[in-house]
């Protein structure tokens, strides 16, 4: 099939989505594609959370100003994608004085409001608390929900003529002279290839850049910095809590729904896609949030996971924690002589949306148009089926329950698939809560893939849905097997091998 835009954006995490409404309501035609579902990269894979800034205050001033003003701002247009819990940067005795009093001035100048609290004080607020702090600092941090985020924008993309394609990958790209004159697209699930002729490409794929790029014979410096990730099965604190010293593996707590997240760790990896939770550091997590909540030592876990920062290799360093979290906007006319391509990377999830502002900005300025951005003023509408906001859902009556740890309905995932054009299992599950509880779908899915049959929504063999949805799985469950996880396992290894008769070599013994 033969497509033409006026902007063609590949990629479809926060940053592409936020880009497709930048320019969507400036009026700019636009088509963003992405190789699998929204948020399939890093902005589906982080803690959520929503970044004060304090964080940088110190050894990053430039992203700090960044993060506090996007903070602000998300507050006010995406108020139902935020839960503002606040945030505390905990220290203990052995945390230099030094650094606490640099990090109060830092926030100061930046103008990131920080308020001191005594021991005492800070454990009224957050019992669970280790006793041996001496006290904590106050910041605007929030917990954020990247699913509603990204979805929100979305829809509002689409009501004002923004375009896209998911699961639609790109496999070449023809250059004419100085210029992207077509982009060669696949779609994954049925085969369909698609011949896109931009005038301008936006290359927003976050760690895969340096990939899209030599497509057109050129790339980019990357430093792929994974971080991982664990999630409790109950919520912890109310508040997100980090601790007070250099930024460092194990010292950030997230709040998010009715769990916590504990992150994160800074590991180079060579590649983009083939990466893994490793024990090493889900004990050096353990270990260091244990420090600051004990209760974690003895917390049930229902999963690892992890993402893959997108760095600009800036300088020559093995600690990626020293390379920026600002973004960077490139120009590929003024860097390499290709005029209609930019590319727009690195940052933090509570950037996403200046980075789609200048980049959309670059454009424009490209195409000769004089429209402003408006994303900073206008709200951002709740999304039909938000794993939020489902108040309205409720008035579906419960019915048949599929999902039991995360109390999500028959008729609320008919409600979703009936508005909705998903095309594979993942989307269905990126737009609810099912799968997420403690079962982490072990319960459930089989509910949901009969449920599919009935409504003859995938003409794939359901078993082979089912067994890719384990291994899947397996993958997040792996890292955290011990204690009870390890017999809820075993029950439902025996649910599928015994009842439901599923046997094959890609379903991995628990052993």
């Amino acid at each position: 099939m033969k497509l033409k835009t006026e902007v063609l954006i590949v990629g479809g995490g926060a940053t592409g989505t936020g880009i497709l409404r930048d320019l969507s309501l400036r009026k700019i035609p636009c088509l963003l594609i992405e190789k699998g579902d929204f948020l399939s990269g890093a902005s589906g894979r982080n803690h959520g959370l929503l970044h004060s800034g304090a964080r940088y205050v110190v050894f990053d001033p430039e992203a700090a100003r960044e993060c506090i003003s996007e903070n602000r701002i998300l507050k006010r247009i995406a108020p139902q994608c935020i839960e503002e819990t606040g945030g505390l940067f905990i220290y203990f005795p052995e945390d230099s004085q030094e650094y606490r009093k640099k990090f109060i001035s830092s926030c100061n100048e930046i103008g990131i409001p920080a308020k001191t609290l005594k021991r005492d004080e800070t454990l009224s607020l957050e019992p669970k608390l280790n006793p041996d702090i001496l006290g904590a600092i106050e910041v605007p941090d929030g917990a954020i929900d990247p699913f509603q985020l990204v979805l929100a924008n979305v829809n509002d993309a689409e009501t004002h003529g923004g375009k896209f394609l998911l699961h639609t990958k790109v496999i070449s790209i023809l250059l004419d002279n100085d210029k992207i004159k077509r982009v060669f697209a696949q779609d994954s699930i049925n085969g369909e290839e698609y011949s896109i002729e931009p005038s301008f490409v936006i290359n927003a794929t976050g760690a895969w850049a340096d990939d899209f790029l030599k497509l057109a014979g050129i790339g980019l410096p990357m430093s792929l910095s994974k971080g991982s990730m664990l999630i409790t099965n109950q919520r912890f604190t109310q508040r997100v809590i980090n601790r007070l010293r250099p930024p460092s593996d194990g010292d950030i707590i997230v709040p998010n729904h009715t769990v916590s997240i504990l992150g994160t760790t800074s590991i180079r990896v060579g590649e983009v896609e083939n990466f893994e939770v490793t024990p090493y550091e889900v004990s050096i997590l353990l270990r260091e949030a244990s420090k600051m909540i004990p209760d974690i030592d003895s917390a049930r876990f229902i999963r690892a996971y992890a993402g893959i920062r997108p760095l600009i290799q800036t300088e020559e360093t093995s600690n990626d924690r020293t390379l920026s979290r600002g973004f960077f906007l490139i120009d590929h006319e003024k860097r390499n002589g290709i005029k209609n391509l930019i590319t727009i990377t690195g940052g933090k999830l509570v950037t996403y949306r200046l980075m789609a502002e200048k980049a959309s900005d670059l454009i424009s300025e490209k195409m000769g148009i004089k429209v402003s951005c408006s994303t900073h003023m206008k709200p951002l509408s709740a999304t039909k089926f938000s794993i939020i906001e489902r108040d309205h859902l409720k008035k579906l009556g419960k019915g048949i329950m599929l999902c039991d740890c995360e109390l999500v309905s028959q008729k609320e995932v008919e409600s979703v698939l009936s508005h909705m054009k998903l095309r594979d299992l993942q989307d269905l599950l990126h737009r609810t809560r099912i799968a997420k509880g403690t079962c982490q779908g072990g319960f459930c899915i089989y509910r949901l893939l009969s449920l599919f049959k009935e409504l003859e929504l995938t003409g794939e063999d359901t078993d082979q849905i089912l067994k890719g949805f384990l291994e899947e799985r397996w993958n997040g469950i792996r890292p955290i097997l011990w204690g009870i996880a390890i017999k809820e396992e075993e029950f439902i290894e025996g649910i599928y091998k015994g009842i439901l008769n599923i046997q094959s070599s890609e379903i991995r013994n628990v052993e």
